[in-house]
């Protein structure tokens, strides 16, 4: 499994690991837990604001400090995560979510700056839904530009083939896999050895990278679809769609005057059912 994961990452994002390196588990939640033990439940995490909420509380679960870090249009503010001394921020710098921004390669660059002025720090890179950009190549991940060795990289089946299949990995720094090895290898792996035999096969075979051709194409033709609904409406001169290109969401601006919770609840008596962006911050701004 471990092998034939190493396998993929290196065809379709160009990132050269071990299999040593993969440690694979049930869901990212389990893996989340992982890494507090193994970072140290002492340090200062971090997430995205906005982001998904259930992150924040995993870590919370674990009785470890977690604060939240602005985002401007490039992503994560690196003078804010020096300003609360935060050790270890988990970002989607490939496709944010719920903004769907693309972190730019300077950015990248000042994160790992960052992250290499000491050496409690570290970047959970989480490469949520990179699977399907809808146009032009897959953003090339941070891990790949990272030569301190200071990115976790972390990613899931589970979005890719479906919600019942918990299967997760993540990528550890090769500093770290001592440590590891040594002091968590007494945890059973959370996935079977049938569905890990069967989940390698599909991926060997290249049946794997044929499902995702597939989805993706799917998903641009109802993404289209949408789309066209929308532009040929009368909501047209009202909406303006931002970044529908990175994945599987993309934002709506509603010139209204109702406020976007109640826009919200009025969708949904229409049986359209959709997210406001200000429930994704720890405290909305009232531009969002």
């Amino acid at each position: 499994m471990r092998k034939a994961i190493a396998k993929h990452l290196k065809d379709f994002r160009n990132i050269d690991v071990t299999p040593e390196q993969i440690i694979v588990g049930a869901g990212t939640e389990y893996l989340y837990g992982l890494l507090i033990q193994l970072l140290g439940f002492e340090k200062k995490y971090a997430v995205e604001n906005p982001g998904y909420s259930k992150i924040s509380l995993i870590y919370k679960k674990h009785n470890v400090s977690c604060d939240f870090i602005s985002m401007d249009k490039s992503g994560v503010q690196i003078d804010e995560l020096e300003n609360k001394a935060v050790d270890v921020i988990h970002i989607s710098p490939s496709h944010h979510f719920p903004t769907g921004c693309i972190m730019p390669i300077s950015r990248r660059y000042e994160l790992l700056g960052w992250a290499s002025k000491s050496d409690s720090r570290y970047i959970i890179e989480d490469d949520y839904d990179s699977e399907f950009r809808l146009i032009g190549q897959p953003i090339p991940a941070m891990q790949n530009i990272d030569v301190l060795e200071k990115v976790i990289y972390i990613n899931t089946f589970t979005k890719t083939l479906a919600s019942t299949v918990r299967i997760s990995y993540m990528v550890l720094p090769k500093h770290l896999l001592h440590k590891f090895y040594s002091e968590l290898s007494f945890y059973s792996c959370t996935v079977s050895n049938f569905e890990q035999y069967t989940l390698a096969r599909f991926i060997d075979d290249g049946y794997f990278e044929k499902h995702i051709s597939r989805m993706r194409n799917y998903y641009h033709t109802k993404r289209d679809t949408l789309l066209d609904i929308i532009k040929n409406s009368p909501l047209a001169p009202y909406v303006t769609i931002r970044e529908e290109n990175s994945g599987l969401h993309f934002l709506m601006k509603l010139n209204t005057t109702l406020s976007d919770s109640d826009f919200c609840i009025a969708a949904e008596k229409k049986g359209i059912k959709i997210s406001a962006l200000s429930s994704f911050y720890v405290n909305p701004p009232e531009s969002a």
